[in-house]
């Protein structure tokens, strides 16, 4: 046992995570006259609590408003850029109620407060007596940016029969032989006409690489994007998302 234990916790200590880098032909920002209004664009985090068995599920979610990847998609301006004082009569209420709903239904209450920025809604449980007023003007387009956030979702990375041998190779060297996990890192960006109608939907499925082995971890160099904290890859997964959806926009609507 006396043996075990420094060979457990170095084994628990010796895990690196690959971020997603996006690919070089999608870094060039390209150019557009088209007034862009951003909505969310920030990373969340699930609160957890437990059920009466003592198992943990999700139960709600954080925005982190301190940190917005807006700024990675340079031809859009933060929504707050378009605000007016007067009701944009061209968005009907229902358009305004699925937008409403499409964002906190993931993201919950802490959406809320970037929302009544420039809506004013009042929802109900009957959603035919809700409010939902929006309040700006000169938008050729919205877009909505939910940055995914998993949950304990490690996967296979290699799901074949010649990843499993290696996997099984690797936990019988005590992890001399690298084993190879991922962690699935996904992002949904929501475009909406200037009636706030749903035109597109761009859906980006990436995933962090999680390398398990004492020697590799050695040799970690953050500048290539590879680093000792699961949260700093994850986030850095969605910066190079956005990064990539901010290219896959604007070579379609340009």
């Amino acid at each position: 046992m006396k043996i075990l234990i420094p060979i457990i916790i170095t084994i628990l200590g010796c895990n690196s995570y690959k971020s997603y880098i996006a690919p070089d032909s999608k870094k060039n920002h390209l150019i557009s006259n088209k007034r862009i209004a951003l909505i969310g664009f920030m990373n969340y985090e699930f609160q957890m609590t437990k059920d009466r068995q003592g198992d943990l599920y999700k139960s709600s979610a954080s925005l982190n408003y301190n940190q917005s990847m807006k700024q990675l998609f340079p031809a859009g301006k933060d929504v707050s850029f378009f605000n007016s004082k007067e009701i944009n009569g061209q968005i009907g209420r229902d358009n305004c109620l699925d937008l409403v709903y499409e964002y906190i239904n993931i993201v919950k209450d802490s959406g809320k407060m970037e929302l009544s920025n420039f809506i004013d809604f009042d929802l109900t449980p009957d959603t035919s007596k809700s409010k939902c007023q929006v309040k700006t003007n000169n938008v050729d387009y919205y877009i909505l940016g939910i940055p995914g956030k998993p949950f304990n979702s490690w996967v296979e990375y290699d799901a074949s029969f010649f990843g499993y041998i290696q996997s099984a190779a690797s936990v019988l060297s005590f992890f001399i032989i690298p084993s190879k996990k991922a962690e699935p890192v996904n992002a949904y960006f929501y475009v909406y006409d200037s009636k706030l109608n749903l035109i597109d939907k761009f859906e980006y499925k990436k995933q962090v690489v999680i390398t398990t082995s004492w020697w590799f971890n050695l040799n970690i160099n953050e500048k290539e994007f590879v680093f000792k904290d699961i949260d700093q890859s994850i986030i850095k997964s969605q910066e190079n998302i956005t990064k990539e959806f901010s290219y896959d926009f604007n070579a379609k609507y340009k």
